[in-house]
């Protein structure tokens, strides 16, 4: 087993008013048992979550970056990162218009979760949006 975590799951841990992050505080303590595997995020992710934490704190809170940053590069990361590979765009781009529905876009973000996932044997992602139900296994 395997485990992709998305953006949300990152940012529910740093953020106290967060609703989903006691459920957070769970999952985490269930990755540092082991008991969900090899944990995998990508470059995409780490860059989309710091966008969401300066903007949601109107760049007030370098501490919180600081922290973030941590859980991504820091001497003990949450996950392994790995990086989205250019010669997946196209595949990317076809995942993206493949899930896209009118009035429910989806993310080239998003569709590079899916494809790294495919790419690396993982079934399991740890995402709070909703979005890849049907599509990946969800832990939320």
């Amino acid at each position: 087993m395997g485990v992709f975590i998305d953006t949300g799951f990152y940012f529910a841990l740093i953020s106290n008013r967060d609703l989903k992050h006691p459920r957070s505080i769970e999952l985490l303590q269930e990755m540092t048992e082991g008991n969900l595997g090899k944990i995998v995020t990508t470059d995409y992710i780490f860059d989309e979550t710091m966008t969401l934490l300066n903007f949601r704190t109107q760049g007030k809170r370098i501490d919180l970056l600081l922290k973030m940053e941590q859980l991504f590069i820091g001497t003990d990361p949450l996950a392994e990162m790995h990086a989205i590979n250019t010669e997946w765009f196209e595949e990317i781009g076809k995942m993206q218009r493949k899930v896209t529905q009118e009035g429910n876009p989806f993310s080239f973000t998003d569709a590079s979760n899916i494809i790294c996932c495919q790419k690396r044997g993982i079934r399991n992602i740890i995402s709070f949006d909703g979005q890849f139900k049907g599509i990946l296994e969800v832990l939320e």
